[in-house]
C-alpha cells in the first residue's frame, strides 16, 4: 500500500483528549478528529475540514501534535487549489451537517447523561443527511427509553431549530 493510500488514524492521546474535556481543542479541530476513523481518506477528510472551516493545513496539525498518524498529508496548495471551487456548495452543505451532528451528539451526550458511548460511536459513519436522520431517529429512541417521551420530542426539536439556523 502506497503512503497516500493510507488512512489517517487516531493515536490513543486523540482518545485521551476526546475523552477529556470539551475546551481543549479548538470546537473545529475537535469535529475534524472526531471523524479520523482509520477509514475515512485523506481527501475525505480535508473536505470535512474545509467545510468546519479549517485551512487544508488541519490534518497536517492534527499529526503534529502527535493526535492522528498514517496520514501522508499533500503540500496545501496542492490540494485547496483545484477542489475549492467545485466543492463550495456541498461544503456548505457538508459544513451544515457536522455543525448539527456535533450539536446533537453534545446534546444526546447531556439527556443521556453518560449512557452515549453506542451514539458516539455510530456517528462515526454519519457522512450523509439520510444516515443522519437514520441516526436521529436512533439518538431518540435511546432518549426515549432512557427518560421519556416528552425528553426525546424535546431533543428533536432542539436538533431541527439548530439544523436550521
Amino acid at each position: 500500500m502506497s503512503p497516500a493510500a493510507v488512512a489517517p488514524a487516531k493515536t490513543d492521546a486523540a482518545r485521551q483528549l476526546l475523552a477529556g474535556p470539551r475546551g481543549s481543542l479548538p470546537a473545529p479541530l475537535r469535529m475534524l478528529l472526531i471523524n479520523v476513523d482509520g477509514r475515512r481518506s485523506e481527501a475525505e477528510l480535508l473536505d470535512i475540514a474545509r467545510a468546519l472551516g479549517l485551512g487544508a493545513d488541519a490534518l497536517r496539525t492534527l499529526r503534529q501534535d502527535g493526535l492522528i498518524t498514517g496520514a501522508a498529508l499533500p503540500a496545501p496548495t496542492v490540494v485547496a487549489a483545484p477542489m475549492a471551487a467545485p466543492a463550495s456548495a456541498s461544503a456548505d452543505d457538508l459544513r451544515r451537517l457536522m455543525k448539527a451532528k456535533m450539536f446533537a451528539l453534545d446534546l444526546a451526550g447531556r439527556m443521556l447523561a453518560g449512557r452515549d458511548a453506542e451514539l458516539r460511536a455510530s456517528a462515526r459513519a454519519v457522512d450523509s443527511e439520510a444516515r443522519f436522520l437514520d441516526w436521529l431517529a436512533d439518538a431518540s429512541a435511546r432518549i426515549e427509553a432512557a427518560s421519556d417521551a416528552e425528553r426525546a420530542r424535546m431533543f428533536r426539536e432542539r436538533v431541527a431549530a439548530a439544523a436550521v439556523a
